[in-house]
This record gives C-alpha cells, structure tokens and sequence, in this order.
C-alpha cells in the first residue's frame, strides 16, 4: 500500500523526490536552447566589449586632443592639423595640402596610418575620407552648401547605424514609464525601512518586476556610451579638413570663425547663428518630452496610489522631478549653447542639423511606441474574448 501511495505521490508532483541525472528538469533544456543560451552570453560580452571600447576611444580621442601637439586644432588654413589630398593632386589649394609652409606644428593627414594614434587611425580617417571627397566632388554649389550636404549625410549614416540602440534605449525608457506606478509602490512600501533584510526583499521585488516586464535598467543609458565618441570624431571631422576652414555658409558665416570671438569683434550676424542653434537645441528637447508626455497620459493613473501622493524611485513628488528634469534640460541646453560659441561654426551646423535628426527620430519612436502599444491591446481583447466564447 505504501509503495501504491508513494507512486500515486509521484504521478501528481512534476518530479520526485530524489531524481537521477536524467530527469525531466535535467534534460529540458534541448541542444538548440543551450546554443541559443550560448549566444546570448556571448553577444552581452561582446556589446559589453563594444561600449568599454568606445568610451575608452573617446577618452584617447578627449585627452589626445587636449595633449598632443600633433593634432593641434587651428583655424588658419596651413596651421594646426589639416586632412586632405597630398599636396598637387587636383592643383587646388583648398583642397590639396601644402608643403614648406614654414608654420610650426603644422600636420598633414592625407593617409591611413597609425601615427596619430587608433582613434585618428580607425574613426576620423575614413570619415574625414569619405566628407573631403563628397565636398570636393560638390565643390561647386553656392554658399558653402556642400558642406552643408556633406554633414547632413554623414548624420544621415551615423543615425542610421545607430538607430537600433536608440530605438532599445527609448524602449527601455518607455517600459520604466510604464511600470512607474509600481514602482513607486515598491518604494513607497519600504519607505523609511533601515532592515537590511527589508531592503534586500525591496531589490528582490524590484528585479522580479523588471523581470516580469522585460525590462533592462542599463540599456536605456546605451545611447549615452556612444554620444561622447560620435561627437569627438565629427569635431574632429570638421575642425581639420582643408576646406572647412575656407567656407562661409551663405557667404555669412565663416566655418572657422569661432562666434562669440565674431560677436566681441563687432560681427553681430554671428548671434543669429547662435540663437538658430539653441533654438534647434531646445526644440530637439522639448518635442520628445511632449510626445511622450502625449503618449503616456493613460500610464501615469496605474498606480493604486492617487496622483498627488505619488514619488518617483528617489521618493521625489512627480512635480518635484517634473521640475529638476526641465532644469536639467535646461542647463543642458545652455552648456551646449557654451560649447557652439566656443567652437567654430562648423561644429555649431552638426549641432544645428543633429538637433533635426533627433526630433525626426523621436517622431519615428513615438510611431512605433504607439503600434506595439495598439498590437498589445488588441492582442489581450482577443484574449479576452476567446476566453468569453
């Protein structure tokens, strides 16, 4: 009767008591789900290699600049670090480079090569590359508007190769919004707790909701890892090709002038161009604030806790952090405003431009967002209505 009892038992559980190796649990995992596992494991150490890899090619590229004589910036044609063609090539001297100039640190940059060091050798020589000849294949449109087209293209490529991380890092942002409710539950039910033991079941029920959802607090700070290089090499990009520094877009603004020193000099249209700039600066951050603000009305009500008493994850008021993102944004807003005036306007149009990609991508997330969210309920209606029949 006991051994009936005892083989009745194990018929009802998933598994026995004391299991052999070959157990059910032990072999669920088939030869295509440990690959996959596999994999997996190997793309998180290689995105993890990429992004260490990247940030340490925009600190050499930060601090090379910084230190290295070699690639001294300077806005005189013939002075500092000049990319272009060797000298005689096509005969003109805006674009070919010069030789027994007599200037002192003066550097030619025609070539792939390792002297200037990786960041030179494997980001901005083939950018530079590739801009220089797009410029001088335009070379003959008015005002200054190759240039122009040479930069909105190189955006138009690096917004392209980037756009999947932006699109899982707005993504990530999107379902912390979501989830913002209970969240602050969590928070707000261990409010005051010091116990560590309470503060440990606190992270475990924090782990186990971003589990539940999928969500990857790190990955919406992806993007974060590879703005600071991008901008370094377009910097770079266009603070040392040859025929930058003889451009004047619309015949006004001079791409080697620096604006504030125009503005000091009695040059007043150079303060249009910094109020163009902080204009596109603020309404690239401004928009997608508003859209997801438009998007996420419905998501701010989910918590069980009424609106006024709500917090965010530092036990802020939602006015309280409503106001210190918009001062963030703020001041991220003039400290970009200081560095266009500092910079020579080449600089100050990839901001100008980068300002109009970002709105047009934020619109194209703002899309997407919107479909995943309509699929996600019409999935759960036909759910429900399956279930109702």
């Amino acid at each position: 009767m006991s051994i009936f009892n005892f083989s009745l038992q194990n018929t009802n559980n998933t598994q026995p008591i004391s299991s052999p190796f070959w157990s059910i649990n032990t072999v669920a995992k088939t030869p295509k789900k440990w690959v996959k596992e596999i994999f997996k494991i190997i793309w998180k150490i290689l995105k993890i290699a990429f992004f260490i890899f990247m940030m340490l090619m925009g600190l050499w590229g930060c601090f090379q600049s910084s230190f290295d004589k070699t690639v001294t910036q300077n806005t005189t044609m013939g002075a500092g670090m000049e990319f272009g063609f060797p000298y005689g090539t096509t005969g003109d001297f805006r674009y070919d480079l010069q030789i027994g100039v007599g200037v002192d640190q003066y550097n030619t940059f025609s070539e792939w090569t390792m002297v200037y060091g990786p960041f030179y050798a494997i980001f901005v020589w083939p950018v530079a590359y590739v801009v220089h000849n797009l410029m001088y294949l335009t070379r003959h449109l008015w005002g200054g508007t190759h240039a122009l087209l040479a930069i909105f293209l190189l955006l138009l490529v690096i917004r392209g190769l980037t756009l999947v991380i932006s699109l899982q890092s707005t993504f990530q942002s999107e379902k912390m919004m979501e989830v913002q409710g209970k969240i602050n539950e969590i928070n707000n039910k261990y409010a005051g707790v010091k116990d560590p033991n309470a503060k440990r079941m606190q992270q475990q029920e924090m782990i186990a909701l971003y589990k539940k959802h999928n969500i990857k607090p790190f990955a919406a700070f992806q993007q974060m890892f590879l703005t600071m290089p991008i901008f370094l090499i377009i910097y770079r990009v266009v603070t040392i090709l040859r025929p930058m520094k003889s451009i004047s877009l619309f015949n006004i603004w001079a791409f080697s002038e620096t604006p504030l020193t125009r503005v000091f000099a009695g040059d007043w249209v150079y303060i249009f161009f910094l109020v163009l700039v902080a204009a596109a600066q603020a309404m690239s951050m401004k928009i997608p604030q508003f859209l997801a603000n438009s998007r996420n009305k419905k998501q701010n009500v989910r918590s069980s806790i009424p609106l006024n008493q709500q917090s965010n994850a530092n036990g802020q008021s939602k006015p309280k952090a409503m106001n210190k993102t918009a001062i963030m944004q703020n001041v991220f807003v003039v400290v970009m405003c200081g560095i266009v005036a500092f910079s020579p306007c080449g600089v100050g149009l990839y901001w100008f431009l980068n300002s109009f990609f970002s709105v047009g991508q934020s619109y194209l997330i703002h899309k997407l967002i919107i479909k995943r969210r309509q699929e996600e309920h019409d999935k759960k209606t036909r759910q429900i209505n399956f279930k109702l029949e």
